[in-house]
């Protein structure tokens, strides 16, 4: 986790996270406590009285809250509205941990694999992005890192990702994950 907190150092403002700044009415996922610990999403301060807002990863913008605002997340996964009624269709064993356009990312913490499903689909149908936290956080590191330092160059005129960033963060996925294909299954389930 040490060399992600330098990577994750370039989308914004870090800080160690202690366990007990946790809400959630389960318990904390070690490795989820660990990338607090040590990574520790913080993000700006927007306004004093909302506080830290966590960090994006540029390009997909993938959003981390700080661990006092994870469980916070959940709503509209884990529970319906603000009368906070449990979803019959989110199994207990996962957790939200970040999140794409209200697309979730999902730690099972029975497995430990890092799952990924769209929202508004009517059911939870999520795919396996990652065998465990640690890849799904460096495969968005390295991505991530690649679209940054492309800056404005990133998109075309007409918003499009330019086909040369793409593919250099698919050869960097791949570098994390051992192969091109399962660097192309990665992209392929984000549909990025």
């Amino acid at each position: 986790m040490h060399a992600l907190h330098a990577s994750f150092a370039r989308f914004g403002p870090l800080k160690a996270q202690s366990p007990d700044l946790w809400q959630g009415d389960v318990a904390l996922p070690p490795a989820l406590a660990a990338f607090y610990a040590q990574v520790g999403p913080w993000g700006e301060t927007v306004h004093a009285t909302v506080g830290p807002v966590g960090i994006s990863v540029p390009g997909v913008n993938v959003e981390f809250p700080p661990l006092h605002r994870l469980w916070a997340l959940q709503a509209g996964y884990r529970w319906e509205g603000d009368a906070g009624a449990r979803s019959a269709d989110w199994p207990e064993q996962w957790l939200v941990i970040a999140d794409q356009n209200a697309d979730p990312f999902i730690l099972d913490t029975r497995t430990g694999q890092v799952l990924f499903a769209f929202h508004g689909a009517g059911t939870w149908d999520a795919a396996v992005l990652a065998d465990d936290l640690p890849t799904f956080l460096a495969v968005l590191a390295a991505v991530g890192t690649v679209y940054q330092a492309a800056g404005e160059a990133l998109e075309d005129d007409d918003g499009e990702l330019r086909p040369e960033h793409r593919d250099a963060a698919l050869q960097a996925a791949a570098a994390v994950l051992g192969d091109d294909e399962a660097a192309d299954a990665f992209f392929d389930t984000l549909e990025w």
